[in-house]
């Protein structure tokens, strides 16, 4: 039995963030039932890769690896029958994920409000980019906006140029996996009181804590986060990456002790009694000496060469692998970090799992993501409990639809 079996989940509203939190959700042995508009489903199904390097809603790979073992529900929300309809899916679910922006599932009529009504227990989860309150709820967000204004982007980039942004679903990602915290955490509550909660998930507060030293270092000491050249960081020095005669070596040297075992692996250990590196914060302010010193030593050997021995050493070198290099590492095979999700189109592909493991019960990874309103009349009749006349009912009157329509 999995940790989560019996759970019921509805997630709706469009996202990365909540996809990944009903993600984690269902590997860990829920149901979820995920609601999108019939006219464009989730706008993670515009997200690539595509099959064929073709934009459509049932040709993103990046929608299989949010939404394997999800069920679709195509129901327009913004009909009074749909809105009906929801309530009713999510007053049969132990949890209620949404993504549909400040005050708007209260304006349909499934707030939590109106939810706890019928379900004291109900755990609802409301996730947006700016929180539920406060004068900046309403702005629009995305991802690089919300790492710029949690303070990620400032010191990343050379001394003179301008900020740069990492890319990728950081802040969403982030967002979704504290949210999945928070999700646990509340249903704990759940079983020891039985009583519900509202849970309002900002992703910029959830980016701006996982930017943590650079707050706590200027609200300790008043240290402002300043860009020194790509790959140094505060406080401390090396935490870079350097190239090697083949390929390249990531140095975390973050005690004496680790910046002592470095130079003694290199074989130059008088570089530990020199005046301007002695401290992590004089290594900050002659970086560039110091690494006119180590680059020229690293090049004498290949990075795997240096990861090793460093490893038997227990210093903190890193290999950086390419992502073809990363998925047959050895350790993520023995350890079965990488499962196999089915696209119709994309086919097999292989994506990091749920980032954890239990020892008893098996999770549920991978597999094939539903397309749009594929589980729409089963739903409708399985859990609703409607009559196949009730359905094409609601068919012609536009407000569902099933996966042959949208087809």
């Amino acid at each position: 039995m999995r940790a989560l079996e019996g759970i019921k989940v509805v997630e709706f509203g469009d996202g990365v963030a909540v996809g990944y939190c009903g993600a984690l959700l269902r590997s860990c042995g829920s149901s979820v039932i995920k609601i999108e508009s019939p006219k464009n489903g989730d706008s993670v199904r515009h997200l690539p890769p595509f099959a064929e390097g073709i934009c459509s809603p049932e040709a993103s790979g990046f929608h299989t690896f949010l939404n394997a073992g999800k069920s679709s529900v195509a129901i327009n929300l913004e009909e009074t029958g749909g809105a009906t309809l929801a309530k009713q899916l999510c007053l049969d679910a132990d949890v209620v994920l949404e993504a549909l922006g400040p005050e708007t599932a209260n304006s349909i009529g499934i707030g939590y409000k109106v939810l706890k009504a019928d379900s004291p227990s109900l755990v609802m989860v409301s996730l947006s980019w700016f929180g539920a309150d406060g004068p900046r709820r309403n702005w629009v967000g995305n991802d690089a906006i919300v790492q710029a204004l949690a303070g990620f982007i400032y010191p990343i980039g050379t001394k003179e140029g301008p900020p740069i942004i990492p890319g990728g679903y950081q802040a969403q990602i982030t967002g979704g996996l504290t949210a999945f915290v928070a999700t646990m955490t509340a249903m704990i509550g759940v079983l020891t009181h039985n009583e519900g909660v509202l849970i309002d998930q900002s992703i910029l507060e959830a980016q701006a804590t996982y930017s943590e030293s650079a707050g706590v270092r200027y609200a300790y000491d008043g240290t402002p986060s300043v860009r020194k050249g790509i790959n140094k960081f505060q406080p401390t020095y090396p935490q870079t990456i350097y190239p090697t005669a083949e390929g390249w070596i990531g140095v975390n040297a973050l005690t004496p002790p680790q910046w002592r075992a470095c130079c003694e692996l290199l074989g130059a250990t008088s570089l530990c009694d020199e005046p301007r590196f002695l401290t992590s914060e004089t290594r900050n302010k002659y970086a560039e000496e110091l690494d006119a010193c180590l680059i020229p030593l690293f090049r004498t050997r290949a990075a795997v060469e240096w990861f090793h021995e460093a490893q038997a050493k227990r210093v903190p070198f890193a290999l950086v692998p390419t992502m073809e290099e990363l998925e047959s590492l050895d350790h993520f095979e023995a350890r079965n970090v990488m499962v196999e999700y089915n696209h119709s189109d994309l086919g097999k592909f292989s994506a990091a799992a749920i980032p954890w493991k239990f020892g008893a019960t098996p999770l549920q990874n991978g597999g094939t993501a539903p397309s749009l309103g594929q589980h729409t009349r089963d739903i409708l009749t399985e859990v609703l409990d409607l009559s196949d006349t009730e359905i094409n009912e609601l068919v012609s009157s536009g407000i569902v639809t099933m996966q042959e329509e949208v087809r």
